[in-house]
């Protein structure tokens, strides 16, 4: 599943591509696809947001996050959290916590 637009993945990319090393947009649109949409691995977990719109994944061993819009159906983001942000939260456990019960979107 894409981004939402072409400029919305330039702009993902041009922030986070070179976190994954991709080579360019459409290697980082493809690395966020398969992040978010194939089977759950290792220390992937997932939730769905209150809101309803949002499936959010983030791997407890690399820090990883994707976010995927359900309705209509489109890559949110994809990047590394930072070791800081991920502490400021009391650890994964905290920071995944926080992440799936946001609704200031």
């Amino acid at each position: 599943m894409p981004f939402a637009n072409d400029m919305e993945r330039e702009l993902h990319f041009w922030k986070h591509g070179e976190e994954f090393g991709a080579v360019d947009a459409m290697d980082y649109e493809r690395m966020a696809d398969g992040f978010l949409y194939d089977p759950l691995t290792g220390n992937v977990h997932e939730c769905n947001r209150t809101n309803g719109r949002d499936r959010v994944r983030f791997d407890f061993g690399t820090y990883i996050e994707g976010v995927a819009c359900l309705r209509p159906d489109f890559i949110r983001t994809f990047f590394v959290v930072s070791l800081g942000l991920v502490n400021r939260h009391g650890g994964p456990t905290g920071y995944f916590a926080h992440e799936c019960n946001r609704v200031n979107l």
